[in-house]
């Protein structure tokens, strides 16, 4: 509980639930008189105490009771635990540092009160310590580019104009991080680590293939994309054209995005004293690329949404970064904010599962997981169409399959990037190979009576065995599709309290979700054959 009053978001503790017999559901013998425990030791324990919401929910007979622990407000953090500070990081608690409670601190100042640490200068240090490629690469773009900077001859000049240096010539921390030829040596954390985490099958050490990547901006980019290239997977595919290529396990648009983001959005201030570097990591399971400092001005929803975000942590750097180029003509960042969204995209392209984006508010992890996006039954299941299928149009078949029918609106909203005009195409070829039908709007997979279970008769005389508040939303999913949001308006209850209402909804598939899992515009609706049937009961 102290661990998630820390974090940016809320937690969830379940109960009764057995992680080392598979997540089993073992249930709770007194829920009420758990709560009152957890209630207790929250009060008498954690200083200051969060707020906290409890959930009952009957599963298999068995009582699960969810505990959703509310973060405390930035100003309010840290919460301690017998007097020490706890964070949540993977799957267990860890006592904060001095460098995590600095990095608490910040959060809690307002835009105005955050400190400049890009804007710092670096007295003594001046031009001549930049790479002169990429200075000049720099000042020949970024002339291009900029009407009024284009007016300024002198580059002393706009090298001051854009923040690279002072009025002195003495160079600011974003100049020497973006341009310099080794700011490694004057700031050592301004750089990375990679490094391959063996098994402990393997043995011989914990890690191979360890590597410090150094230099500006566009150099340790380069760097740390050709390391993640040597040290995944590579397979050769024919494509349509029939020709042999390779193809990387990793699709190289989204791991230039993740690294970019990873070294322009770090924490150029606490992080710095205490050495913290970005760190890319590959294990047997997952590529994790990590960067100090958390995520500053919007949330991990507004991050996934469709809607275009930009919030940089390092004003100045971000700046200097969009005038940056690449060996081969290519940015070092967009600048646009649709980097989230093209990453996202990527990796369903490239067939690998959703990836997963954690901050604790200290720091921010991206996590690319390996392997196919499908389950071995759902890969079975499309290897057995005996149809070559593009990514985009296997999984649109897996949702459906999985979730029921879609609006064609809803599809576009969950396919992000893709046009109408695609769409279309997408669709018209998979009616052609007879595995989707259209009614008007609605898409549905064909000959899929088999496919999607349908809840028992008694499903509607016997929702409140599944939870106390299920008849409640269903009553309300019956006239229309809703967002969590509308649900708790219309309803009264919490947010926690709706989402716990629909799980049994959706496992069961009585009410399917239209959008991306965590996204605030995603709504539920009642699968289409059950809307008469609700209507009538309700």
């Amino acid at each position: 509980m102290c661990a998630f009053a820390n974090m940016p978001q809320e937690g969830i503790i379940v109960l009764g639930v057995s992680e080392r017999q598979g997540f089993a559901v073992t249930g709770v013998d007194n829920p009420s008189k758990l709560e009152k425990s957890i209630v207790s030791v929250n009060r008498n324990a954690v200083d200051p105490a969060p707020q906290l919401r409890f959930f009952h929910i009957p599963v298999d007979s068995k009582d699960v009771v969810i505990v959703e622990v509310v973060p405390l407000l930035p100003a309010a953090k840290p919460a301690r635990f017998e007097g020490i500070p706890y964070l949540r990081q993977a799957d267990g608690d860890y006592v904060m540092n001095p460098n995590d409670l600095r990095m608490l601190a910040l959060s809690a100042l307002t835009e105005s009160e955050q400190p400049e640490f890009d804007f710092k200068i670096l007295p003594g240090t001046d031009t001549a310590v930049l790479d002169q490629e990429v200075l000049q690469n720099y000042v020949s773009t970024i002339r291009q580019s900029r009407t009024r900077i284009s007016k300024i001859d002198d580059d002393d000049r706009l090298l001051q104009m854009t923040n690279v240096c002072d009025s002195e010539g003495n160079l600011r921390l974003a100049g020497l991080y973006a341009l310099g030829f080794l700011p490694q040596s004057t700031e050592p954390a301004l750089g990375a680590t990679a490094a391959v985490r063996l098994s402990r099958e393997e043995g011989g050490g914990r890690n191979r293939n360890l590597t410090e990547i150094e230099g500006p901006l566009p150099a340790m980019l380069e760097e740390g994309m050709n390391w993640i290239r040597r040290n995944s997977s590579t397979t050769s595919k024919y494509n349509s054209q029939g020709n042999l290529v390779d193809t990387p396990e990793f699709p190289p648009t989204a791991i230039r995005e993740v690294l970019a983001n990873a070294l322009v959005h770090r924490d150029l201030g606490p992080s710095l004293d205490v050495g913290k570097k970005v760190e890319i990591r590959i294990t047997d399971h997952a590529l994790i690329v990590k960067n100090p400092g958390g995520l500053r001005g919007l949330s991990l929803d507004q991050l996934e949404s469709r809607t275009l975000t930009k919030a940089a942590v390092n004003q100045r750097l971000y700046e200097i970064a969009r005038y940056i180029r690449m060996p081969d003509g290519g940015r070092v960042i967009e600048g646009e904010g649709g980097g989230i969204q093209e990453i996202l995209v990527s990796a369903r392209e490239a067939r690998l599962p959703k990836p997963r984006f954690i901050n604790t508010g200290v720091d921010f992890t991206v996590i690319f997981r390996r392997g196919s996006r499908f389950t071995p039954e759902e890969d079975a299941w499309l290897a057995g169409l005996g149809i070559e299928l593009d990514p985009t149009s296997e999984d649109l078949l897996v949702t459906l399959r999985s979730h029921g029918p879609l609006s064609i609106a809803k599809i576009l909203q969950i396919y992000l990037l893709m046009s109408e005009k695609s769409c279309a195409t997408m669709l018209d070829s998979l009616s052609r190979t007879g595995l989707i039908e259209r009614e008007n709007e609605i898409i549905r997979l064909a000959n899929t009576d088999e496919e999607v279970s349908k809840p028992n008769n008694e499903s509607f005389s016997d929702l409140a065995a599944l939870g106390k508040n299920v008849p409640t939303v269903f009553a309300v999913l019956a006239d229309g599709e809703f967002t969590v949001r509308e649900l708790q308006e219309i309803t009264k209850l919490s947010d926690g309290q709706v989402r716990y209402a629909l799980a049994p909804l959706l496992e069961r598939k009585i009410v399917r979700m239209n959008g991306g899992q965590g996204s605030r515009k995603t709504t539920y609706s009642l699968r289409e054959d059950l809307e008469s049937e609700a209507a009538r009961s309700w």
